[in-house]
C-alpha cells in the first residue's frame, strides 16, 4: 500500500511537467484520484516522508463519494491562499492579474469573505438562488447551493476551456481552446500552458455571428445572451440609421464588431476611441489580433465582467484606459467601463 501511494505522489508531485502538454489541470497524468478522494476516510500519517500537499480530510466526515470534505471545501483547500494551485477565492495571493478574478461566498455557505468580496460582486458559493436571466435554463442549484462543480468538471477535459461542464446538459456548451500556438479555429488561447493571468489569455472568434464564450456563460445566464435580433436581445446586425428598427433590449455579446453600428440612433460604439486607449478591455477577434490593428473586435461576457467575480458590483470591470490594470480595472469609474467603446456624454 505504501509503495502505491508513493507513486501516487510522484505522479502528483511531477504531474507539473505532463500537464504542460494539456493545458490545465485534473486532467490526464495530473487527475490523481487521492488529491480529492480517500477510501475509508482514514490517514493518520503522509504519504511520504516530509509531507505532501494532499487536502487534509474534513472535520465532519465521511462525505459522500469518498470525498475528503465537502465539495468547495474541498476545493478551496488547494485553491485558496496556496502556492501550488491558482487562488480563485476572495483576496489574491498569487503574482498574476487574474483573467477569472475571484469568488466570493454567501452568508449561509459559513466562510467569511475578505474585504471588497461581497456577494454582490461575482459568483457566491453556497447560493441557492437563481442565476440572473436564467429563463429556461436546465441549471438547477444543489441542495448545498452553488459550488465549483456547477461549472468545473473536476475530472477534466483535456478538450474544454478551464474544465469548464461539456457534458451536454445545456445547449452550445462547447468552449475549445488552443495552447502555446494560437487556433483561430477555437474560442481561447493560452499563450503558455496552465496560465491564468490577463495577459496570458486572448479571445479568438471563430463564429463571426455568435460567442462560445458568451453561449456558455447562456447556460445559465440564459436571457441575457443571444445574437442581434433575438427576441430577448433586439437589436439588427449591420443596421445604420433608419435600417436599424429593432433597438437593443440588451447589450450584445456576439455578431456586433465595435465600431460597426454606423450612424445608428439607437446604438453606437466607436473603434478608434476603444484602439486609442493604452488600457482596453478583452474582446474577441476573428484574426487573433489584440493589438489595435484589427477592425473587427468584437465584445463578449469577459468584456465587461470577471468570470468569478472581483470587488466591483456584478463583477464589473472598470477600466478607463489608462493607468495600472487590476482585477478591478485601471482605476477608472463604473461610466468608464461603458467609454471603452461608447463616446456618449461628457
Amino acid at each position: 500500500m505504501k509503495r502505491l501511494m508513493l507513486v501516487l505522489v510522484v505522479v502528483a508531485l511531477g504531474g507539473m511537467a505532463a500537464v504542460a502538454m494539456a493545458g490545465d489541470f485534473h486532467v490526464g497524468a495530473s487527475l490523481v484520484c487521492s488529491d480529492c478522494h480517500v477510501a475509508h476516510y482514514s490517514q493518520s500519517h503522509d504519504y511520504v516522508v516530509g509531507g505532501t500537499v494532499f487536502p487534509p480530510l474534513g472535520p465532519s466526515g465521511p462525505y459522500d463519494n469518498l470525498l475528503r470534505n465537502d465539495v468547495n471545501d474541498l476545493c478551496l483547500s488547494c485553491h485558496d491562499g496556496k502556492s501550488w494551485a491558482p487562488d480563485v477565492f476572495a483576496a489574491n495571493t498569487g503574482g498574476t492579474i487574474r483573467q477569472g478574478g475571484a469568488l466570493n461566498a454567501d452568508p449561509l455557505y459559513g466562510r467569511p469573505n475578505d474585504a471588497g468580496y461581497n456577494t454582490i460582486n461575482g459568483h457566491s458559493l453556497g447560493s441557492k438562488d437563481n442565476p440572473p436571466g436564467i429563463g429556461t435554463s436546465a441549471y438547477v442549484p444543489s441542495a448545498d447551493g452553488l459550488e465549483c462543480t456547477s461549472c468545473h468538471a473536476q475530472h477534466g477535459s483535456a478538450t474544454q476551456y478551464r474544465n469548464l461542464l461539456n457534458r451536454g446538459i445545456f445547449t452550445g456548451d462547447t468552449l475549445s481552446y488552443a495552447i502555446s500556438t494560437n487556433d483561430l479555429t477555437k474560442a481561447v488561447y493560452e499563450r503558455t500552458p496552465a496560465a491564468y493571468g490577463v495577459g496570458d489569455v486572448d479571445f479568438n472568434e471563430p463564429n463571426t455571428h455568435g460567442s462560445d464564450y458568451g453561449r456558455w456563460c447562456g447556460s445559465c445566464h440564459q436571457l441575457f445572451h443571444g445574437a442581434g435580433g433575438a427576441s430577448n436581445m433586439g437589436g439588427a446586425v449591420g443596421g445604420t440609421g433608419s435600417a436599424n428598427a429593432n433597438p437593443w433590449h440588451r447589450h450584445p455579446d456576439s455578431d456586433v464588431n465595435i465600431g460597426a453600428s454606423g450612424s445608428s440612433a439607437t446604438f453606437i460604439s466607436s473603434l478608434s476611441r476603444f484602439n486609442g486607449l493604452t488600457n482596453n478591455v478583452k474582446v474577441m477577434d476573428p484574426t487573433g489580433k489584440w493589438d489595435h490593428s484589427s477592425t473587427q473586435v468584437t465584445p463578449s461576457c469577459f468584456s465587461c465582467h470577471k468570470g468569478h467575480g472581483n470587488k466591483n458590483p456584478f463583477a464589473l470591470i472598470y477600466m478607463s484606459g489608462t493607468g495600472t490594470v487590476g482585477e478591478e480595472g485601471d482605476g477608472g469609474q463604473y461610466r468608464d467601463l461603458c467609454r471603452q467603446c461608447h463616446s456618449q456624454g461628457g
